[in-house]
This record gives structure tokens, C-alpha cells and sequence, in this order.
């Protein structure tokens, strides 16, 4: 089984407009809509891939209801605390003719520290029948930044391998965990290092760096340029094959959903990383956001590219 964290689910709503300027009137002409946030976007990759999935974390009113639902469509077991107010909806607004996105997040309920304490008192049974753990995301209101931190240690003490997947002083607060791996994007590494990452020297230097501080697995995703894993074992870069781009949200967290697949499964890290790289592919290919199909990441899986850097 793995454990998704889904602190701040929420309502994905993407809409496909044309020429968009802010302080102009426009009228959609395509909308997708969708349970989102990183965590339910790793989960669906899970279950997508044939994966068991424990998806625990906080809902609030109509919205967060449909968004258990949703995940249990999919094949999700659920575990839900109910807080007041309504779960987020985030609104992304696609520009094909400029290739912009532009993201508008809403904040999401308030999470009182009882809520917090059952989530905890969920995940410390969780952890009983748990291979893996994915803590991705931001945090509701009313949470501090270091609770990854503290369900890291939880984990660990149970020799079960966790993901941190999150940004910001969440991600600094994590990292003093240990986590198993970590899965920066390069504006968060450069902010981890707190230095400008001006090429591939730089980035590889910046991961190890990381790693020799604690963390086993650190993973740098390039998006259409790959990835770069650094571990004690190693350092690899992974190249990704070339896709018809429909949409690269959510390519991280397909990438985080395929590692944590193949961790569970017992496959070694380059086996995982061929995985995580195809799913991040994939799910480029679809106006939808955490969206895979297995088989055909098991056909982009021998187009990804894996070698040893030094």
C-alpha cells in the first residue's frame, strides 16, 4: 500500500483560452474539470498504474465530498477528516496561441488543531500496512510548516520510505527530517542551495550538496529536459522521449506517483526513475492534469534514457 498526504485537496478547473490578457473579458470555450492538488494527482497516477492507495487528509463541505468521491471512483481506499468550510478549487487558464498558464489558487478551509490531531491519529494507523509514503503539497490554513516534518520522523521510526514533495519553508522544514527523497523543481533547488543554478554542473553540485546533508534520494526534475537524481549510490540523468505537449501540469506529480509505484513494488532507484520519467511524460500528452494511461507509459518507458554522471 501507499500513503498519499492530501493536506489541501482541491477542485481543478482548467480553462482553454486563447490570447488571454488580464483586465479583458473572454468567454471559455473548452473548461476541464477535475479533483486536483498534488496529492489526489499522485494518487489517480497510482491507481492509474495498478497501484493500492490509501489517500488520507482533510475535506470540507460539497466540494471536498465530491473530491473523496472522485478518489474512490478511481479505486482510492479513503480516510478523510471533515473540517468547516469548502475544500479550494484552483483555476488554471490555458493560452495555447502564447503558451502561457496562469494559475489562480484559492486558499482552502481552516484546519483546527482537533482536525489536525485525527489526521495524525489516521496516519499513525496508516502507517501499520505502508510501503511508501507521499507527502506532497501545500498546507490548509491552520496547519504549520512543519507538519511533513513530524509525519516524516512517524514514518521513519516504522523504516517506512517517504517522498516530500512540496515547496518553500514546508520543504526546509521537511528536509530537517531526513526524508527518503525529495523531488525540487529547479526554482526550488536553486531556493534550497540559495544560490542560481546556471547549468547542469550547478544543479548536480546543488543535489549533492542536499544529500550529503541527510537526504538518501534527491531528485531534480528538468521537465522536458528530464530529470537528475543524486543518491550515495550515484547520480544519474534521465532523458525523456519527445511528446506532442498537450499540458505539463501535473507532470511532477506523475513523475513522484511512477517512483512511488516502483518503490513499493521493491524495483531498484534506475528502474524507478525509468518509471517516474515515463509517467511524467505521459501525462504531458493530456489537457488533463495527473492523467496517465499504463500502457502507454509502459511503451515510453523504453524511450527514456538513464545515464551515470559523475
Amino acid at each position: 500500500m501507499i500513503t498519499t498526504v492530501v493536506l489541501n485537496p482541491a477542485v481543478d478547473k482548467i480553462y482553454f483560452v486563447d490570447n488571454f490578457q488580464a483586465g479583458s473579458m473572454f468567454r471559455v470555450k473548452e473548461t476541464i474539470r477535475s479533483a486536483g492538488g498534488k496529492g489526489i494527482n499522485v494518487s489517480r497516477v497510482i491507481t492509474a498504474l495498478g497501484g493500492d492507495v490509501l489517500s488520507i487528509g482533510f475535506k470540507g463541505g460539497h466540494t471536498g465530498e465530491w473530491l473523496v468521491q472522485q478518489l474512490k471512483k478511481l479505486g482510492a481506499v479513503t480516510d478523510f477528516i471533515e473540517v468547516d468550510g469548502e475544500s479550494r478549487t484552483n483555476n488554471n487558464i490555458i493560452d495555447k496561441v502564447n503558451g502561457t498558464e496562469t494559475e489562480v489558487l484559492e486558499t482552502g478551509p481552516l484546519v483546527t488543531d482537533g482536525a489536525l490531531q485525527e489526521l495524525i491519529s489516521v496516519y499513525d494507523k496508516a502507517l501499520q500496512n505502508t510501503k511508501v509514503v507521499v507527502c506532497s503539497g501545500g498546507l490548509p490554513a491552520g496547519v504549520g510548516n512543519d507538519i511533513y516534518k513530524t509525519l516524516i520522523l512517524k514514518a521513519k521510526k516504522h523504516d517506512i520510505k517517504v517522498i516530500l514533495d512540496s515547496s518553500g519553508e514546508v520543504l526546509k522544514h521537511g528536509i530537517e527530517a531526513k526524508p527518503y527523497m525529495i523531488k525540487p523543481n529547479l526554482r526550488e533547488l536553486g531556493s534550497l542551495v540559495n544560490r542560481e543554478l546556471k547549468d547542469m554542473s550547478d544543479i548536480l553540485e546543488a543535489c549533492r550538496d542536499i544529500q550529503r546533508e541527510g537526504v538518501e534520494i534527491v531528485l531534480a526534475s528538468l521537465g522536458e529536459k528530464g530529470a537528475i537524481l543524486v543518491s550515495k549510490d550515484g547520480s544519474f540523468r534521465a532523458y525523456v522521449p519527445h511528446v506532442e505537449v498537450a499540458n505539463t501540469i501535473g507532470c511532477g506529480d506523475s513523475m513522484v506517483a511512477g517512483i512511488a509505484t516502483a518503490l513499493s513494488q521493491g524495483l531498484g532507484m534506475e528502474e524507478a526513475l525509468r518509471l517516474g520519467s515515463a509517467c511524467g511524460a505521459n501525462n504531458a500528452q493530456y489537457a488533463e492534469i495527473g492523467v496517465v494511461k499504463r500502457e502507454e507509459v509502459y511503451k515510453l518507458i523504453k524511450e527514456v534514457r538513464i545515464e551515470s554522471i559523475t
